[in-house]
């Protein structure tokens, strides 16, 4: 019996592409002596492709440290679920978010900051795990001691 382990990707036989920009836009303001406020924007777009069939996956063996376990015939190396890769992986998405915020300061070492943002996701493609689309708002408020 022959014994073998190949070792590769299936990235080597798929086409990806991956995009991903941002543009980030920062201002603070000082708008007292003690009053500090910032405001920020971020929005990224992202895109991913992965373009392949399974017919072209190599053929890989599942190894042990003792021998071969199984061919890629068996446990999860199925055509149905193989070429979900290609569809699964076509992503694409834009992301806003807004932040407002400040930091007051109480005196020259005890300060006090606050924090709000709004989250938007907009998916354009559904995922394994579906639709994606979706906002949030979160934020912290928080106090501090210079030393």
């Amino acid at each position: 019996m022959v014994q073998s382990t190949q070792f590769g990707s299936y990235c080597s036989v798929a086409e990806y592409e991956s995009t991903v920009n941002t543009l980030a836009l920062n201002v603070n303001y000082q708008a007292t002596k003690k009053l500090l406020v910032n405001a920020g924007f971020t929005y990224n777009k992202a895109e991913d492709t992965w373009d392949w069939d399974f017919a072209d996956r190599p053929s890989l063996e599942f190894t042990s440290a003792t021998g071969i376990v199984g061919a890629a015939n068996d446990g999860y190396d199925t055509e149905s679920q193989n070429n979900l890769m290609d569809e699964d992986s076509d992503l694409s998405y834009e992301q806003y978010q807004m932040t407002l915020g400040g930091t007051y300061n109480f005196t020259e070492t005890f300060y006090g900051n606050a924090s709000f943002t709004y989250d938007i996701f907009d998916a354009q493609e559904t995922y394994v795990y579906g639709d994606e689309d979706g906002t949030a708002y979160y934020g912290y408020v928080g106090i501090g001691w210079r030393f």
